[in-house]
């Protein structure tokens, strides 16, 4: 399938901050995700400090076949990162409160991050609550909480100081919903790690879609999802934010690449995925019905690849969404949770559906 890229390259340089300089490395070019196009109204065109990649689209294929492409050639503006990549740096308010949630959707067992401001640090002093009900604290700085949700529970996302009971004078609530969950659904399984794998904005796709639609004409995200990595099997019950059908999810986050290697990269999607690196088209496996593998192979420098990952599930039932690869012939796995960052812009994604209650 032949598609234009334009409206989605410009979608996608519009809804994510390409340009957050990253704290993962000494290089001045660190975080610098130079994107092609700007997608702006201007159209202007940026120039990347290394190599332009050459990249052209996948072509889908029928349901369990692969077809492979031209070898595709891959160069990084940002360094690997050796380890853990620290959290990005942002001001602070003084005032005790909540700015953002991530996940607003997980199966129980997941780990969550409530952003804000003023959180006691001291041990006991800080208690979470969804729609009145706890969750496990694990980790506690002053801008951020990382807590496991420990029962299937919906409401509003509460952090309380030091009691057992919370009242408005020891409060601060989040407007937005959380809703955790049975991990029995394909966007339902749980998230263990809270500094690696991807983070999706859900939105709500007009029913009878053949092809992945413009993200960018859909509205506002209805909810965020976070995934450890991307091994959804064919089959699975497609569902995500109490949605079975008719929706789309725009992944984001960047690919850590530590060695140079020919790299076979394989999606499976049903209904339709496509695939970008550093806003460069890699691998199209859009279209409607029966899942279908799609694989391109691509000589790869070491660096941190931007990813956007746009999947929509129309009417029908099968779903599945896996995201893979192979080293220079080597035997297909998922891609691992180690090798995915989440989003530098993650607070800002958050904030869009968790404005805090005045």
């Amino acid at each position: 399938m032949t598609r234009s890229y334009s409206a989605l390259l410009a979608c996608l340089a519009l809804s994510v901050a390409c340009a957050s300089k990253s704290k993962g490395s000494d290089n001045p070019d660190a975080g610098q995700y130079d994107g092609y196009s700007d997608g702006g109204a201007s159209g202007e065109t940026k120039t990347p400090t290394g190599p332009r990649p050459k990249a052209r689209a996948s072509t889908a294929t029928k349901a369990g076949t692969t077809k492979k492409g031209k070898s595709l050639a891959l160069v990084s503006t940002k360094p690997p990162v050796s380890g853990d990549k620290p959290r990005p740096t942002r001001t602070l308010k003084a005032e005790f409160a909540i700015d953002g949630v991530v996940p607003t959707t997980a199966a129980v067992g997941s780990l969550i991050e409530i952003h804000g401001s003023g959180f006691p640090t001291e041990a006991g002093g800080t208690k979470v609550f969804v729609g009145g009900k706890p969750l496990k604290v694990v980790e506690v700085a002053a801008d951020r909480i990382v807590a496991e949700v420990t029962a299937a529970s919906t409401g509003v996302v509460e952090v309380g100081l030091g009691t057992a009971r919370i009242n408005r004078r020891n409060r601060a609530k989040s407007t937005a919903i959380f809703t955790g969950i049975a991990a029995d659904a394909a966007f339902a399984q749980p998230r263990t790690q809270v500094g690696h794998g991807l983070v999706g904005e859900v939105y709500e796709v007009p029913a009878g879609a053949s092809e992945v639609p413009n993200f960018g004409e859909l509205g506002s995200p209805v909810a965020l999802v976070a995934v450890d990595d991307l091994d959804i099997a064919v089959g699975q019950i497609p569902g995500v934010a109490g949605r079975n059908q008719n929706y789309g999810i725009h992944f984001q986050g960047s690919l850590n690449v530590m060695e140079q290697g020919s790299y076979e990269l394989c999606l499976t999607a049903g209904d339709g995925a496509l695939f970008f690196l550093d806003q460069v088209p890699v691998i199209d496996a859009d279209g409607t019905g029966q899942s279908r593998e799609v694989c391109e192979t691509l000589e790869i420098e070491p660096g941190e690849y931007k990813v956007d990952l746009l999947y929509y599930q129309g009417a029908d039932a099968e779903g599945g969404l896996t995201l893979s690869w192979a080293k220079d012939g080597g035997a297909k796995a998922p891609i691992p949770t180690d090798a995915l960052f989440p989003p530098e812009n993650l607070f800002e994604l958050a904030a869009k559906l968790n404005a805090p209650a005045g």
